[in-house]
């Protein structure tokens, strides 16, 4: 009986590790509604830090239309998605066929498959058991050129993309 517990034991303990639950989603990162269009996208794939690299937390092909200057929470996996508990600062984004949609006019942007990073001011911690929403503010005022339709002289997609938690 006790070999059945020396072996069964180191098992419980594995299985009894950590979870926390993140939905994901992102928005404009603006403080006001704006009416000014909106940056459509497909999201392929969500991957967070972890020691020197990145790990794959979700993949799929979610098409998602962000509103300039709009705050609003635009969910990219419609769920929960599990996690390690820990603490996170960077998220990557792969992302494709970007494009600007105003009324019945659309601007493609970006037409490969793009990633980009989109950093915290500082470490979001996520603790066992933790059901939250993390939010990517893609910051299209950086970036985007409303006026003529492209991306900005000297700039790159998605700069300054932010990430926070979503309250």
């Amino acid at each position: 009986m006790k070999r059945w517990i020396w072996f069964i034991l180191p098992l419980l303990i594995v299985g009894c590790a950590g979870q926390a639950a993140i939905e994901f989603g992102v928005n404009d990162g603006a403080l006001f509604d704006g009416t000014l269009g909106d940056i459509s996208m497909t999201v392929t794939r969500i991957d967070m830090s972890e020691g020197d690299g990145y790990v794959t937390v979700w993949e799929g092909a979610k098409e998602v239309a962000v509103g300039i200057q709009v705050s609003d929470f635009v969910s990219i996996t419609d769920a929960y998605v599990e996690v390690a508990p820990g603490s996170y600062q960077n998220i990557r984004l792969t992302v494709e066929s970007v494009r600007y949609i105003q009324d019945s006019v659309s601007v493609p942007l970006i037409d490969t498959s793009y990633q980009f990073t989109a950093t915290a001011f500082t470490e979001l911690v996520v603790e066992d058991n933790d059901d939250l929403e993390f939010v990517v503010g893609i910051m299209s005022a950086t970036w985007f050129d409303v006026d003529s339709l492209k991306i900005k002289d000297g700039c790159i997609a998605f700069q300054g993309a932010s990430l926070r938690i979503y309250y």
